[in-house]
């Protein structure tokens, strides 16, 4: 899980904050990923977390494997092309940012 920290990311019980928790959601329910943020730090967290439990409630093993690659810093982006693979990648930012 992530932790707390400046880019308001959740993890635990916490909920996530900001971009974190817009990213959460479209990870999560919306199965979409926006490139006009993909520098915020925040978003990728939230988003990277949204994906992640949404494919541990179909398949915990795959959750465990990619939580795995993501804690190892050097492994980020081959997670985040992976799970870009299941989303639908949208130009520019949602509406309303």
């Amino acid at each position: 899980m992530l932790g707390n920290g400046p880019s308001g990311g959740g993890g635990g019980d916490e909920p996530f904050t900001g971009r974190a928790a817009l990213g959460y959601d479209h990870g999560y329910d919306g199965e979409i990923f926006y490139l006009g943020l993909a520098l915020d730090p925040a978003y990728i967290e939230g988003w990277v977390e949204g994906c992640l439990e949404r494919i541990g409630e179909d398949n915990s093993e795959e959750e465990g494997i990619f939580r795995d690659l993501w804690d190892d810093e050097t492994q980020r982006e081959v997670v985040i092309d992976c799970l870009k693979a299941d989303c639908q990648v949208r130009t520019g930012r949602p509406p309303g940012l």
